[in-house]
């Protein structure tokens, strides 16, 4: 009887729903269970009222004894086998693309300020902001005259230098033509030797003969010692022309030092030339530095002075630059990429620029290139995008919201809503509902890309299963539903 009371007292609803049915206790009740039924009715009253307590005094017993049969149907915690609602979808065929968004800015693909290098008087500008350049073209001239006296000064230098390697070429000339006439002499000389020596023979033998004669008394004696007065004479002049070939010889000599030491003034004239020349081209290119020319064809980015101003060079601690040229038919998009994504960029993946200041315009290109490296204090890292700019419509400095495809979706996967997923691990395991026989059942699943919203599935679904995306309360192996067909799961892009 308690275990009934319990029941009905906790249910007053189904009390209620019931009709009044006809007892089918005898209209005899016994004192004893008529006590029993006035003790209980009396608890009622302290705890529901005495409506309640009347109701059950009249009712009670046979309520119990259905209340207990539904208790053995609902089972031991209550649960009924009525099925719980889930809203459910089909995967879609195909999967998603892992892509990052990231905050950008427009950069000039080349930029250049443009320095003095010398110091004067801003004598001529031919351009001024906004104006479009050429590579090499003049675009301003700085007034130094002691730039230009120095060139006039080294050009002189250098015709001087040039004057006397004349000078030297021709010392060097005389002295070889002295070393030959020298040479020449020495050949004359030698020739007059042979000469003399041969005067010396004939003499010699003319000698021996009239001796001969004297000794058989055929010539006189007096024949005889002036033939030898004659042959001592040819062997003087043998001497003679012997020591003359010498002398020749050292002056030879002599003039082949002075040969030697033409060509060395002639190498040392032509090395001053060159020194001239060296002294010379700086000069120039000091020049030169009046002349400020475009490094490239672009855009005049800056100005920031009026001809006539005064200009400090950059040597001299200019830190003003006088122009700046930006290269604008092709930018250059620098945007981070967040450590989480790093391992994915490639050069070439496709980029999707959306421009804050140009509403409604999509621009696209690859990326071009990356650091390689993250900054430690941000963990991104550094990666550009080059955009064509025929039109000029992207300027140095716009911002916006730029999304690089790092990976492309598996044509060979199937999305999920990602409310469908149930967990995934680093390893990219999960798991999901799915509908089969009217009841609950838990499928793992592989996962792959994940943006928030949708979720590819590897492996472990197909596109016909009816996959659980939300409901309402505890969901567990088993557990009957019933599944309301939610919009097909959409592509993220």
């Amino acid at each position: 009887m308690s275990s009934s009371m319990n029941s009905v007292a906790t249910h007053p609803s189904a009390v209620e729903a019931r009709p009044i049915m006809t007892s089918s206790l005898p209209s005899r009740t016994s004192p004893r269970r008529k006590f029993g039924r006035w003790v209980v009715g009396a608890i009622f009253l302290a705890i529901g009222g005495s409506a309640g307590a009347f109701y059950f005094m009249q009712h009670g017993p046979q309520k119990a004894a259905e209340h207990s049969s539904a208790s053995k149907e609902t089972g031991e915690h209550g649960k009924s086998d009525q099925a719980m609602p889930v809203e459910m979808t089909h995967p879609r065929p195909g999967g998603v693309e892992r892509s990052t968004t990231q905050a950008g800015s427009v950069h000039a693909y080349e930029y250049a300020e443009l320095y003095a290098k010398v110091s004067g008087y801003l004598k001529l500008q031919n351009v001024d902001i906004g104006d479009r350049v050429k590579r090499d073209q003049l675009l301003a001239v700085i007034e130094d005259p002691e730039v230009d006296k120095a060139v006039d000064q080294n050009q002189a230098s250098l015709d001087q230098a040039k004057a006397k390697v004349k000078v030297a070429h021709a010392k060097v000339r005389s002295a070889q033509a002295s070393k030959e006439a020298a040479e020449a002499l020495v050949k004359q000389a030698e020739t007059l030797v042979a000469a003399k020596i041969s005067n010396q023979e004939l003499q010699d033998k003319q000698l021996k003969r009239i001796v001969g004669l004297v000794a058989r008394k055929a010539v006189d004696q007096k024949l005889a010692d002036e033939q030898q007065d004659r042959y001592d004479v040819s062997v003087a002049e043998v001497g003679v022309s012997r020591a003359e070939v010498i002398s020749a010889q050292a002056e030879v000599m002599n003039k082949a030092a002075k040969v030697e030491e033409a060509m060395a003034d002639l190498i040392e004239a032509e090395a001053n030339v060159e020194v001239a020349q060296a002294n010379l081209g700086r000069a120039k290119v000091m020049q030169d530095y009046t002349q400020i020319r475009s490094p490239y064809d672009g855009v005049v980015t800056l100005r920031s002075f009026h001809r006539g101003d005064f200009i400090r060079s950059a040597s001299e601690g200019g830190t003003i630059p006088v122009l700046a040229v930006a290269v604008t038919d092709k930018m250059r998009v620098v945007l981070p990429i967040p450590d989480v994504d790093v391992p994915f960029v490639d050069q070439g993946d496709k980029a999707v620029l959306q421009i804050v200041a140009l509403p409604g315009r999509k621009f696209t290109g690859t990326v071009s290139r990356f650091s390689h490296s993250e900054d430690p204090s941000s963990r991104n890292m550094r990666t550009e995008i080059d955009l064509p700019n025929p039109d000029g419509k992207l300027s140095q400095g716009m911002y916006g919201r730029i999304t690089v495809i790092l990976q492309q979706a598996s044509p060979n996967s199937v999305t999920i809503p990602s409310s469908g997923l149930l967990g995934q691990s680093g390893t990219g395991s999960g798991s999901v509902y799915v509908i089969k026989d009217g009841k609950a059942k838990k499928v793992n699943v592989q996962v792959g890309n994940d943006n928030g919203i949708e979720s590819e599935i590897l492996s472990g679904l197909t596109a016909e299963d009816q996959v659980i995306t939300s409901y309402n309360g505890s969901l567990t192996d088993g557990t009957p539903v019933k599944g309301e067909m939610k919009k097909a799961a959409q592509s993220g892009h």
